[in-house]
């Protein structure tokens, strides 16, 4: 059985979906509040830990994990203002930045959907 992280394309296909997801959050007025919550922190760094967030999660190399330890996604965004929009705003930009990519559509929608779930451990304010 092909893992997820293989079946997307790897890592230049991982690096260029969160180049993408950050270029949008960036550039689309409809993901300002996202933007919001990045606020003084440096887009690079946070983009980096995304693409080894996502490797390991993907089944890849566990890079997040030998670089900063234990994901705690609740843990780690506690201190940002998550709401239902901003969720609906992170999720946009990732729907729009896997459209752009090469990933099989259906696998697309299957990311997509996994990754709602994750916003959903996150949020931390109605």
């Amino acid at each position: 059985m092909v893992d997820v992280f293989t079946q997307v394309g790897g890592w230049s296909v991982i690096d260029k979906l969160v180049d993408d997801f950050y270029h949008i959050m960036q550039n689309d007025p409809l993901a300002t509040d996202c933007l919001k919550t990045h606020a003084g922190k440096d887009l690079i760094e946070s983009g980096t830990k995304l693409k080894y967030f996502l490797s390991g999660w993907l089944g890849g190399p566990p890079l997040y994990l030998e670089s900063y330890g234990s994901p705690r996604l609740r843990m780690r965004h506690f201190p940002f203002s998550i709401g239902e929009k901003e969720s609906k705003e992170w999720l946009y930009c990732m729907n729009e930045a896997l459209k752009k990519s090469t990933i099989n559509e259906h696998v697309q929608s299957e990311l997509l959907r996994a990754l709602e779930g994750v916003t959903v451990i996150i949020k931390n304010r109605p």
